[in-house]
């Protein structure tokens, strides 16, 4: 292969030719906004009639139009902030929002216009120095369903994997506003409150511990039984990263007999939770905990044919689901050696 001398030369790129079918040099890519303009009128000469490849000064007028349009571009994030919050932090206006009511463009434009920066770490810190978090008791107080699935969806984002936010969210309590609001909410709802309790906790060991000590595994074992499918992924997802960093968590869920209820759910039917409640399975057999075992082998439960069955569904071989497939070959070891029994009528035949 060739190699070229050319600086900006990008393997792969677009080049052109003039009249005379020699290569016209591109110029070197833009770094900013105002060197955009000139590289695409220098990019695009080579379309120009004859004659009128020469750039010729900007008048006046053109250049304040374009200047404007530029400028349009550029975003003030700490203005979106301010105004979100404002609006946000509007109690009069935030309790009018009746119970079943759409939410009003203002209220809905200031949550995603928020959403559109703070899932960047810096801008998520800049959120909570500008009084953000105050935003939070007032959401979580109003009846409307809608504005407290939006506030714990902005939180999950604004405390993922950032360690200052997640530390905020204990100094406030949301921590214990979210757990009880896992204990009542439905469908979409419990779902982004699962999935802030999940953000505001993960990889923070003060959130996991108070999470566990404010009686989270029971609010997660709980939630697990949930019909919303999105609600018991997320809520499985947190299950097995609690019990795989925390025995105190595991041995909870043991106690509650975290397997019947995964059991359950599998046959009930496949869905897109199926995987992340197979995977919590595994983690909790680690240890050859004879507890674990015991409620695995069940004769009742009938675990063994229901993996069984569910490794006939079709897709579950397909190379996009081999984890939900390991897992399920990894539970069914524990069987080995040990015959089937057979349940009638939910009894055991011995």
């Amino acid at each position: 292969m060739e190699s070229s001398d050319r600086a900006d030369h990008v393997a792969g790129a677009l080049t052109y030719t003039d009249s005379n079918g020699q290569p016209i040099r591109q110029p070197r890519q833009p770094t900013n906004l105002q060197t955009l303009l000139r590289y695409a009128m220098e990019a695009t000469k080579a379309e120009d009639a004859p004659g009128g490849s020469e750039l010729t000064p900007m008048d006046e007028e053109r250049r304040r139009f374009l200047e404007e349009a530029l400028k349009s571009l550029t975003v003030d994030i700490p203005k979106v902030l301010q105004r979100g919050i404002k609006i946000l932090t509007n109690t009069e206006l935030m309790n009018s929002v009746q119970l079943g009511q759409p939410i009003p463009d203002d209220i809905r434009a200031a949550f995603n216009n928020m959403m559109e920066f703070v899932d960047d770490i810096d801008v998520a810190n800049d959120f909570q120095k500008l009084g953000g978090f105050s935003v939070f008791p007032i959401c979580y107080g109003s009846e409307n369903e809608d504005i407290r699935a939006r506030a714990s969806e902005l939180l999950a984002e604004v405390c993922q994997n950032n360690p200052q936010c997640q530390a905020r969210v204990l100094d406030y309590g949301l921590l214990n506003v979210l757990l009880h609001f896992a204990n009542s909410e439905k469908d979409h709802a419990l779902s982004k409150c699962i999935l802030a309790i999940s953000s505001a906790t993960r990889e923070f060991d003060p959130g996991c511990r108070e999470l566990i000590a404010q009686g989270g595994c029971d609010t997660l074992f709980n939630a697990l039984a949930q019909p919303h499918v999105g609600a018991r992924s997320k809520t499985a997802f947190l299950i097995r990263y609690l019990c795989n960093n925390y025995p105190e968590a595991k041995e909870k869920f043991i106690q509650h007999n975290i397997v019947k209820i995964i059991a359950e759910q599998i046959k009930a039917g496949r869905d897109g939770s199926s995987e992340h409640l197979l995977s919590i399975l595994p983690i909790l057999l680690d240890g050859d905990d004879s507890t674990v075992v015991q409620q695995c082998r069940e004769p009742s439960l009938n675990l063994k044919k229901i993996l069984e069955d569910h490794l006939k569904d079709e897709e579950i071989h397909y190379d996009d689901y081999i984890d939900e497939k390991e897992y399920c070959q990894t539970i069914l070891k524990i069987f080995d050696g040990y015959p089937q029994v057979e349940v009638v009528n939910n009894e055991v035949d011995r």
